[in-house]
């Protein structure tokens, strides 16, 4: 690694692709035997036919490898891997092993992709010589397939050279899709993998975050992915409770400790101390609000956080008197007025709708003074 550290804040260099770059797809599945043929039937279909799948059994109870199995048989670009249960992080670790692309995409084991999704990344990346990640939109399906919303889920998407913002907002910036809509190059994937497997949640969000660190994203606009919510998500119907807001909130804590490493790996110490502390991240106070309101916190002990959020510089900017947040979050509101107003905003089942809110707005303010030199 020392011969790829700068002491400067800017995208790696990478090699030009070639005419036909190998794709390889990986996917984590654990118990989803009822999606997983639709996955691979979806890949299957791609317009773009230089690619591997790679699926990695995370050792599912039902008859997932059965299904994985017949389409091993029916095309050799299918392979399979079986482990024990470790999570996902670990199943894209044991899949990533095993591949030889110049191109990573991951995809979820019950999410579908569109038939031209791997042309369009490789026509992004080929043409875009600096960017070693590529983005585009998705569409949200329930768990029989039919569309959530007949929108796009992203009203907008993250492009260019990011890592600034990224610094200057505490590790965290907005407009970024989930999993199955994230592509990189080979020359990026090998400094996010292996991901550490203490990594149970948000994994997707994990290599979203390092990947911004150290290459241009580039968003294509079209929607090439429909993203499955159904209530064997990890969160996609899940309530929010206490337990479920700590287990988010050390997931975004770890990524933002993973962010300062590599930091410090690729640029050095100099540029690494100048990822700013999570407070200056807006969806952490957020979380750190929304937890304290959770655990019945006093209005008293609850102050602290409420004032971070409220006098965060983009409060004001995100939440404007014509969004119901803005209402929500203003005035520490006394329990039983925030819970009603709470549910009225993100729904009966809120924890995937408040997740997705606080990625999916307008990207921050480039900040050149903080990484002047």
């Amino acid at each position: 690694m020392k011969d790829l550290q700068t002491n400067k804040l800017q995208p790696i260099a990478l090699p030009l692709l070639p005419e036909n770059p190998l794709v390889s797809v990986l996917i984590s599945n654990y118990n989803y035997a009822r999606y997983i043929g639709e996955t691979l039937e979806s890949v299957l279909c791609q317009t773009y036919p230089h690619f591997e799948a790679i699926v990695c059994d995370d050792g599912s109870s039902d008859n997932s490898c059965e299904v994985i199995e017949t389409y091993v048989q029916k095309d050799p670009r299918i392979k399979l891997i079986r482990k024990q249960n470790g999570g996902i992080a670990s199943g894209l670790n044991a899949a990533y092993q095993q591949s030889k692309g110049e191109i990573v995409c991951i995809l979820d084991a019950d999410d579908l992709w569109m038939p031209t999704k791997l042309q369009r990344v490789v026509e992004k990346l080929k043409s875009q010589s600096k960017c070693g990640f590529v983005i585009h939109n998705v569409i949200q399906i329930d768990g029989q397939g039919k569309n959530i919303k007949p929108t796009p889920m992203m009203k907008q998407l993250a492009s260019g050279w990011m890592a600034p913002d990224v610094l200057e907002n505490g590790g965290f910036i907005e407009n970024l899709p989930p999993a199955s809509a994230l592509s990189i190059r080979r020359e990026i994937a090998s400094l996010i993998f292996p991901i550490n497997e203490a990594m149970k949640r948000h994994v997707d969000g994990l290599i979203i975050f390092l990947a911004l660190l150290v290459t241009e994203v580039r968003a294509v606009p079209e929607v090439l992915n429909k993203f499955r919510l159904h209530g064997a998500n990890t969160t996609s119907l899940a309530p929010i409770t206490v337990d479920s807001m700590e287990r988010s909130l050390s997931a975004l804590e770890h990524i933002h400790q993973e962010q300062k490493q590599l930091l410090k790996k690729v640029y050095g110490t100099e540029i690494a101390d100048k990822l700013r502390d999570l407070r200056y991240s807006l969806a952490i106070c957020q979380y750190r609000y929304l937890l304290a309101r959770l655990k019945g916190i006093s209005r008293k002990q609850r102050r602290e956080v409420h004032q971070h959020l409220i006098s965060h510089p983009q409060f004001s900017t995100e939440f404007s008197w014509f969004k119901p947040q803005r209402w929500l979050f203003q005035w520490n509101l006394p329990d039983a007025l925030f819970t009603l107003l709470f549910n009225q905003v993100y729904g009966v089942s809120p924890l995937k709708q408040f997740v997705k809110s606080l990625f999916a707005r307008k990207p921050a303010m480039h900040s050149a003074k903080l990484l002047s030199e």
